[in-house]
C-alpha cells in the first residue's frame, strides 16, 4: 500500500487516466501489461507514479476521463478511502478548509474546479456532498471508538468485582439501551446486598483532555447522585489511560439554564 501523500497527488491522478485510456483501447490487456507498455511507450512515464494510479484504479469509480470531474472522483476516492489528516476541516467552510491545504493539495482542489468563486450549483452539490459524507465517516469512526471505551470500562469492572469476590458480571447497558443515561452497570460491595454502581463511559483523544456530558446523562447522574460515574479514557495512550470522575467533580463544570435557552450538551475539562 502506497502512502496517501503519493496517493493524492498530480502523478497518480494522471497515471490513473493514463491507465484508463490504455485499458479503453487495449480491453484484453491486463493491467500490468498496460502499466508495462505506458513504461514503454509514454514519453512522461516517468513523470507519472504508476504504482500508486494501480491502486487509485480499484478505488475510484468509473468515471469521464477529461474535465472536473476526473480529479473530484480522484479527490472523494482518496477522501473516503484514506480519510487524509485535513479532511475533518472540510465541516469548517470551502475558504477555511483550503486555506490550510499545502500547497501541491491545494493546486489539485484548483484543477477539479472546486475553489471557483463564485461556485456553480454542481460545485455546492460536490461540497456539501463530501461534507455529509465525510462527517458519516467520522460519526462512525467515533462510534467505533466509543465502543471501544466501553468495553475497556466493562472489563475493568469485571475485574475489579472479582479482586472484591463479587462473582457477578457488570451489563453492558450501553450496547442494548442507548436512552438509559449511563453505559455499563456495574456494583459495589453493601449490606445486605451489593449496590448498583452506574458508569457514564467517555473516550476522547482531545488536548487538553475533554469530555462531553449530554443533558440526559446528567439527569441521570443526578438522580443517582453517589452511585454515578464518568469513566474517561483517553485513547490516544497505549494502552488507554482511565481517569474516573464523581458526579461532585463534574458538577462544577455544568453549565445552567437561562430563562428559556436550556444547555443540552456540555464539555467538560478533564484535568489531571
Amino acid at each position: 500500500m502506497v502512502s496517501t501523500e503519493r496517493l493524492f497527488a498530480m502523478p497518480a491522478f494522471e497515471g490513473l487516466r493514463e491507465i484508463r485510456r490504455s485499458l479503453l483501447a487495449n480491453p484484453n490487456l491486463s493491467l500490468a501489461d498496460i502499466v508495462a507498455a505506458i513504461k514503454l511507450t509514454e514519453a512522461d512515464a516517468a513523470s507519472l507514479d504508476l504504482e500508486a494510479s494501480c491502486e487509485l484504479h480499484d478505488i475510484v469509480e468509473p468515471c469521464e476521463l477529461d474535465g472536473h470531474g476526473f480529479y473530484r472522483h480522484c479527490i472523494r476516492a482518496v477522501v473516503l478511502s484514506r480519510f487524509p489528516i485535513w479532511v475533518k476541516t472540510i465541516k469548517f467552510g470551502r475558504q477555511v478548509f483550503s486555506a490550510k491545504l499545502e500547497e501541491d493539495d491545494h493546486t489539485i482542489f484548483e484543477n477539479a474546479g472546486l475553489l471557483v468563486s463564485p461556485p456553480s450549483a454542481d460545485v455546492v452539490e460536490w461540497w456539501d456532498t463530501i461534507g455529509h459524507e465525510v462527517k458519516l465517516e467520522t460519526d462512525i469512526e467515533k462510534m467505533a471508538q466509543a465502543r471501544v471505551a466501553e468495553k475497556l470500562s466493562w472489563d475493568h469492572e469485571k475485574q475489579r468485582l472479582l479482586n472484591m469476590g463479587i462473582e457477578t458480571d457488570p451489563v453492558w447497558v450501553g450496547l442494548d439501551d442507548n436512552t438509559a443515561g449511563y453505559d455499563v452497570l456495574s456494583y459495589d460491595p453493601g449490606v445486605p446486598e451489593n449496590t448498583n454502581k452506574l458508569i457514564e463511559v467517555k473516550s476522547t483523544v482531545a488536548s487538553p483532555l475533554r469530555f462531553f456530558v449530554t443533558r440526559n446523562e446528567w439527569n441521570k447522574a443526578l438522580k443517582s447522585k453517589d452511585a454515578y460515574f464518568f469513566h474517561v479514557w483517553d485513547m490516544s495512550k497505549e494502552p488507554a489511560v482511565l481517569y474516573v470522575r464523581t458526579v461532585a467533580q463534574v458538577e462544577p463544570h455544568i453549565p445552567s439554564d437561562n430563562e428559556k435557552g436550556k444547555w443540552s450538551n456540555a464539555e467538560i475539562p478533564l484535568g489531571t
